[in-house]
């Protein structure tokens, strides 16, 4: 083809597909069901097999999550990263939520939209923290889970409170009837998420991190993990889990009680020398191993 060509048919392509020619992912804007506006980058891949929607964790976005969507794109899937309510570029108070179901309202605007933008694929579900936990009170949940999801991809997953702080779960237990949008200090410090220099430097600077815990979404999330626990049985898909064994944030002893009770296919790892963003840490070429060949096993690439 001669590059007068090429430049020609560059120059009729859509602002969104110059930028997928280039690798740069696409940014979309919608609604959940509510009204509130949310954020989600789009990162599409030609001929591709699949759709990956990844949900990341608290106080955190889903634009620290590059890395993965590139690698689920090398996997022929197309990945979409949301910023949930209250985080990143989406709308809402920092950190705060009324139910815990306003996430799955969250979770399935975007499902909606990787299908719009990726066509209708088999989808898989990649997430860490608490957005392992939705993922999970989702797939725990057979009446509300789509067919469309075929596997998950379970990071550092928060089924448990790692971090010590009696004192402020009994305060966050009380304001949650009284004052449910108190905050307090979420006590997540950037050198308990990796071993990784640069890694840390990236999340001290991140201005779209929060530092912030509302004391509604602790007693949401709290009673979100009883359920998981119970329910886990009911998940129906193949996971990967890929478990930070020196986390400081999330339990990782809930995160076996609760992969042992699955009936599902699993396939349980835990790294006992990683901090709890393993998708981050030092040494995480293993982890994106794995999920390359679990991507690859599940949807027949």
């Amino acid at each position: 083809m001669s590059c007068a060509r090429k430049e020609c048919e560059h120059a009729h392509m859509s602002a969104n597909q110059q930028r997928a020619l280039a690798g740069e992912p696409t940014a979309l804007h919608f609604a959940s069901k509510d009204g509130t506006k949310l954020f989600a980058s789009y990162y599409g891949v030609d001929k591709a097999k699949g759709n990956a929607l990844i949900l990341h964790g608290y106080a955190e976005h889903g634009g620290r999550y590059q890395e993965l969507a590139k690698t689920l794109n090398d996997c022929h899937m197309n990945a979409l990263c949301v910023d949930l309510r209250g985080h990143g570029r989406s709308e809402g108070e920092r950190g705060l939520i009324s139910r815990f179901e306003e996430y799955l309202e969250d979770t399935e605007a975007a499902l909606a939209q990787l299908q719009q933008q990726g066509g209708d694929k088999p989808v898989l579900l990649a997430a860490h923290s608490n957005g392992a936990l939705i993922a999970l009170r989702l797939l725990a949940d057979p009446f509300r889970c789509p067919a469309s999801i075929q596997a998950a991809v379970i990071s550092s997953p928060f089924l448990g409170l790692k971090i010590q702080a009696p004192a402020k779960k009994i305060v966050a237990r009380l304001a949650s009837r009284i004052l449910p949008k108190l905050t307090l200090p979420n006590e997540i410090k950037s050198e308990h998420l990796s071993h990784d220099p640069e890694k840390i430097r990236e999340h001290e600077h991140d201005t779209l991190c929060h530092d912030v815990a509302s004391a509604r979404w602790f007693t949401e999330a709290t009673e979100t993990q009883a359920w998981v626990e119970e329910f886990a049985p009911r998940i129906r898909v193949p996971s990967l889990w890929v478990v930070a064994g020196m986390d400081q944030i999330a339990e990782p002893e809930q995160a076996r009680k609760v992969n042992a009770r699955l009936s599902a296919e699993t396939s349980y790892h835990e790294f006992p020398e990683m901090h709890h963003e393993v998708l981050n840490e030092l040494g995480r070429a293993q982890i994106y191993d794995l999920i390359s060949t679990f991507v690859t096993s599940k949807f027949g690439l």
